[in-house]
């Protein structure tokens, strides 16, 4: 597949202001990238059948600027999408954990942090985490 083949749904969404805003949000989503972009050259070019990224650390890092952003910028989140299975399946967590506690504020938590994916995370690979 050629740079110009590439589906709406693998782009990388342009990071709203408001992050850019935030030393925190700018740190780690650089990281991100950077930490992303050199797993996926080492997979080009590195030798086939070996786990460029044995620690999973692409994922850890999309993890970890979820779990600030829904910490510290909850209000800037977008809504839940009504076209991801995720953002339904997070809803209806939500919505069964009834009790106010630590299950329903775990329920919350991340649901927010996969709300927060939507904002910096191609569409194709929000539903992963």
């Amino acid at each position: 597949m050629s740079a110009d083949e590439i589906s709406p749904e693998h782009e990388w969404p342009l990071p709203p202001a408001w992050m850019w805003e935030c030393d925190r949000c700018t740190d780690l989503y650089r990281t991100m990238r950077r930490v992303l972009d050199e797993v996926a050259e080492a997979r080009l070019t590195g030798e086939r059948g070996i786990d460029w990224d044995p620690f999973d650390s692409s994922v850890t890092r999309q993890m970890v600027l979820g779990e600030h952003m829904a910490a510290e910028h909850v209000t800037h989140l977008p809504d839940w999408s009504s076209s991801c299975d995720t953002c339904t399946y997070h809803q209806e967590r939500i919505a069964r954990a009834k009790e106010p506690g630590p299950r329903a504020d775990t329920a919350v938590r991340q649901g927010d942090e996969h709300r927060a994916r939507h904002v910096y995370a191609p569409p194709s690979s929000v539903g992963f985490l």
